[in-house]
Protein backbone atom coordinates (compact mmCIF):
# COMPACT_ATOMS: atom_id res chain seq x y z
CA UNK A 1 0.00 0.00 0.00
CA UNK A 2 1.02 3.59 -0.55
CA UNK A 3 2.82 5.38 2.29
CA UNK A 4 0.78 8.08 4.00
CA UNK A 5 3.76 10.43 3.75
CA UNK A 6 3.63 10.40 -0.05
CA UNK A 7 1.31 12.51 -2.13
CA UNK A 8 -1.19 10.43 -4.05
CA UNK A 9 -0.80 10.99 -7.79
CA UNK A 10 -3.56 12.75 -9.70
CA UNK A 11 -4.32 13.65 -13.29
CA UNK A 12 -5.77 16.99 -14.38
CA UNK A 13 -6.75 18.20 -17.82
CA UNK A 14 -8.83 20.75 -19.65
CA UNK A 15 -11.02 19.73 -22.57
CA UNK A 16 -8.54 20.67 -25.29
CA UNK A 17 -5.28 20.46 -23.35
CA UNK A 18 -2.64 17.90 -22.47
CA UNK A 19 -2.81 15.42 -19.62
CA UNK A 20 -1.08 16.79 -16.52
CA UNK A 21 0.11 14.04 -14.21
CA UNK A 22 1.03 15.20 -10.71
CA UNK A 23 3.33 13.40 -8.25
CA UNK A 24 3.56 10.15 -10.19
CA UNK A 25 6.45 7.86 -9.27
CA UNK A 26 5.84 4.78 -11.42
CA UNK A 27 5.55 5.41 -15.17
CA UNK A 28 6.50 2.54 -17.49
CA UNK A 29 6.43 1.60 -21.15
CA UNK A 30 4.69 -1.44 -22.63
CA UNK A 31 7.59 -3.68 -21.58
CA UNK A 32 7.57 -2.40 -17.99
CA UNK A 33 10.69 -0.26 -18.38
CA UNK A 34 10.71 2.98 -16.35
CA UNK A 35 10.03 6.26 -18.16
CA UNK A 36 11.11 9.70 -16.88
CA UNK A 37 8.65 11.71 -14.79
CA UNK A 38 8.64 15.16 -13.21
CA UNK A 39 6.57 16.57 -10.34
CA UNK A 40 4.15 17.55 -13.13
CA UNK A 41 4.49 15.49 -16.31
CA UNK A 42 2.66 16.53 -19.48
CA UNK A 43 1.44 13.65 -21.62
CA UNK A 44 0.06 13.74 -25.16
CA UNK A 45 -3.61 13.01 -25.80
CA UNK A 46 -3.99 14.49 -29.31
CA UNK A 47 -2.00 11.68 -30.95
CA UNK A 48 0.28 14.05 -32.87
CA UNK A 49 3.19 14.79 -30.54
CA UNK A 50 6.63 14.06 -31.96
CA UNK A 51 7.81 13.14 -28.47
CA UNK A 52 5.23 10.53 -27.47
CA UNK A 53 4.14 9.73 -24.85
CA UNK A 54 5.00 13.26 -23.76
CA UNK A 55 3.23 16.42 -24.91
CA UNK A 56 5.19 18.78 -27.18
CA UNK A 57 2.46 21.40 -27.61
CA UNK A 58 1.17 20.07 -30.95
CA UNK A 59 -2.41 19.97 -29.67
CA UNK A 60 -2.50 23.78 -29.67
CA UNK A 61 -1.15 24.00 -33.22
CA UNK A 62 -3.65 21.56 -34.73
CA UNK A 63 -6.72 22.82 -32.86
CA UNK A 64 -7.24 19.58 -30.94
CA UNK A 65 -10.75 19.08 -29.59
CA UNK A 66 -10.70 16.75 -26.61
CA UNK A 67 -14.44 16.75 -25.93
CA UNK A 68 -16.86 13.89 -26.37
CA UNK A 69 -17.99 13.23 -29.94
CA UNK A 70 -21.26 11.95 -31.43
CA UNK A 71 -21.55 8.36 -32.50
CA UNK A 72 -19.91 6.75 -29.49
CA UNK A 73 -21.15 3.67 -27.68
CA UNK A 74 -23.61 4.23 -24.80
CA UNK A 75 -21.71 4.89 -21.57
CA UNK A 76 -23.54 2.35 -19.44
CA UNK A 77 -23.04 -1.06 -17.88
CA UNK A 78 -24.82 -4.03 -19.45
CA UNK A 79 -25.30 -7.01 -17.15
CA UNK A 80 -24.81 -10.64 -18.18
CA UNK A 81 -26.35 -12.81 -15.48
CA UNK A 82 -25.12 -16.32 -14.72
CA UNK A 83 -25.92 -18.89 -12.07
CA UNK A 84 -23.02 -17.95 -9.78
CA UNK A 85 -21.74 -14.65 -11.14
CA UNK A 86 -23.00 -11.62 -13.05
CA UNK A 87 -20.58 -9.87 -15.39
CA UNK A 88 -20.90 -6.15 -16.07
CA UNK A 89 -19.64 -4.63 -19.31
CA UNK A 90 -19.36 -0.97 -20.35
CA UNK A 91 -18.44 -0.92 -24.05
CA UNK A 92 -17.88 2.85 -24.07
CA UNK A 93 -14.65 2.54 -22.08
CA UNK A 94 -13.32 -0.75 -23.48
CA UNK A 95 -9.76 -0.44 -24.81
CA UNK A 96 -9.88 -3.84 -26.54
CA UNK A 97 -6.57 -5.02 -25.17
CA UNK A 98 -7.75 -8.63 -25.51
CA UNK A 99 -7.10 -9.78 -21.95
CA UNK A 100 -10.70 -10.97 -21.55
CA UNK A 101 -10.84 -13.48 -24.40
CA UNK A 102 -7.26 -14.57 -23.78
CA UNK A 103 -8.11 -15.29 -20.15
CA UNK A 104 -11.53 -16.87 -20.66
CA UNK A 105 -12.09 -17.67 -24.35
CA UNK A 106 -15.27 -19.62 -23.66
CA UNK A 107 -16.84 -16.68 -21.79
CA UNK A 108 -15.78 -13.68 -23.87
CA UNK A 109 -16.46 -14.36 -27.55
CA UNK A 110 -16.15 -11.18 -29.69
CA UNK A 111 -17.83 -12.70 -32.75
CA UNK A 112 -21.06 -13.57 -30.94
CA UNK A 113 -24.05 -11.25 -30.55
CA UNK A 114 -24.36 -12.09 -26.85
CA UNK A 115 -20.63 -12.09 -26.47
CA UNK A 116 -20.37 -12.71 -22.72
CA UNK A 117 -21.44 -16.14 -21.44
CA UNK A 118 -21.03 -16.14 -17.63
CA UNK A 119 -21.83 -19.85 -17.21
CA UNK A 120 -19.21 -21.03 -19.70
CA UNK A 121 -16.28 -21.18 -17.24
CA UNK A 122 -15.71 -21.57 -13.48
CA UNK A 123 -16.43 -18.49 -11.38
CA UNK A 124 -12.82 -18.32 -10.17
CA UNK A 125 -11.49 -18.14 -13.74
CA UNK A 126 -13.92 -15.34 -14.61
CA UNK A 127 -12.87 -13.33 -11.56
CA UNK A 128 -9.20 -13.66 -12.49
CA UNK A 129 -9.94 -12.59 -16.05
CA UNK A 130 -12.09 -9.60 -15.13
CA UNK A 131 -9.33 -8.38 -12.82
CA UNK A 132 -6.94 -8.31 -15.80
CA UNK A 133 -9.10 -5.79 -17.70
CA UNK A 134 -7.12 -2.51 -17.72
CA UNK A 135 -9.95 -0.20 -18.72
CA UNK A 136 -12.52 -0.89 -16.00
CA UNK A 137 -15.10 -1.83 -18.62
CA UNK A 138 -15.54 -5.23 -16.97
CA UNK A 139 -16.82 -5.83 -13.44
CA UNK A 140 -18.62 -8.63 -11.66
CA UNK A 141 -21.30 -9.19 -9.04
CA UNK A 142 -21.63 -12.06 -6.60
CA UNK A 143 -24.80 -12.01 -4.56
CA UNK A 144 -25.67 -8.36 -4.05
CA UNK A 145 -22.12 -7.01 -4.16
CA UNK A 146 -20.52 -5.43 -7.23
CA UNK A 147 -16.72 -5.69 -7.60
CA UNK A 148 -14.94 -3.22 -9.89
CA UNK A 149 -12.12 -1.61 -7.86
CA UNK A 150 -9.03 -3.62 -6.98
CA UNK A 151 -6.00 -2.74 -4.83
CA UNK A 152 -2.97 -1.76 -6.92
CA UNK A 153 -0.08 0.59 -6.33
CA UNK A 154 -0.41 3.87 -8.28
CA UNK A 155 1.17 3.64 -11.72
CA UNK A 156 0.65 4.45 -15.39
CA UNK A 157 1.65 2.12 -18.21
CA UNK A 158 1.93 3.21 -21.84
CA UNK A 159 0.32 0.50 -23.96
CA UNK A 160 2.05 -0.09 -27.29
CA UNK A 161 0.14 1.87 -29.95
CA UNK A 162 -2.63 2.18 -27.40
CA UNK A 163 -3.86 4.11 -24.37
CA UNK A 164 -2.44 5.08 -21.02
CA UNK A 165 -3.32 2.33 -18.54
CA UNK A 166 -3.90 3.98 -15.16
CA UNK A 167 -4.31 2.10 -11.89
CA UNK A 168 -4.01 2.55 -8.15
CA UNK A 169 -6.81 5.07 -7.49
CA UNK A 170 -5.14 7.96 -9.33
CA UNK A 171 -7.73 10.72 -9.17
CA UNK A 172 -8.91 12.20 -12.46
CA UNK A 173 -9.99 15.85 -12.57
CA UNK A 174 -11.17 17.61 -15.71
CA UNK A 175 -13.45 20.47 -16.70
CA UNK A 176 -15.96 18.07 -18.28
CA UNK A 177 -16.71 16.31 -15.01
CA UNK A 178 -15.52 12.94 -16.33
CA UNK A 179 -15.75 9.93 -14.02
CA UNK A 180 -14.14 6.57 -14.84
CA UNK A 181 -16.20 3.40 -14.57
CA UNK A 182 -13.68 2.19 -11.99
CA UNK A 183 -11.99 4.79 -9.82
CA UNK A 184 -9.12 2.35 -9.27
CA UNK A 185 -8.19 1.57 -12.90
CA UNK A 186 -9.04 3.07 -16.27
CA UNK A 187 -7.53 3.80 -19.68
CA UNK A 188 -7.06 7.26 -21.18
CA UNK A 189 -7.01 8.00 -24.91
CA UNK A 190 -3.77 9.20 -26.46
CA UNK A 191 -4.58 8.68 -30.15
CA UNK A 192 -6.88 11.72 -30.27
CA UNK A 193 -9.76 9.76 -31.79
CA UNK A 194 -11.91 8.53 -28.89
CA UNK A 195 -15.56 9.53 -28.97
CA UNK A 196 -15.71 9.16 -25.20
CA UNK A 197 -12.87 11.48 -24.18
CA UNK A 198 -10.84 11.44 -22.06
CA UNK A 199 -11.29 7.67 -21.92
CA UNK A 200 -10.09 5.19 -24.51
CA UNK A 201 -12.83 3.61 -26.63
CA UNK A 202 -10.43 1.53 -28.79
CA UNK A 203 -10.39 4.07 -31.64
CA UNK A 204 -6.61 3.49 -31.89
CA UNK A 205 -7.43 0.04 -33.30
CA UNK A 206 -8.97 1.54 -36.43
CA UNK A 207 -7.44 4.99 -36.97
CA UNK A 208 -3.86 3.89 -37.59
CA UNK A 209 -2.37 5.34 -34.41
CA UNK A 210 1.26 4.39 -33.88
CA UNK A 211 3.66 5.40 -31.14
CA UNK A 212 6.84 5.85 -33.14
CA UNK A 213 8.98 6.02 -30.01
Amino acid sequence: MMSRSKKRPRITLTQNGALKVHDLETFVDAEGRPLPVKPVTLLCRCGASRNKPYCDGTHAKIGFNGGKKPGGKPDRVVEYKGKEITIGDNRAVCSRDGSCYRGSPTVFIPSKFKWIKPDAAPKEEIIRTVRQCPSGSLSYRIGGVWYKDWDSEPMIKVAKNGPLEVKGFIELEDDMGSRPESAEHYTLCRCGGSKNMPFCDASHKTNGFEDES
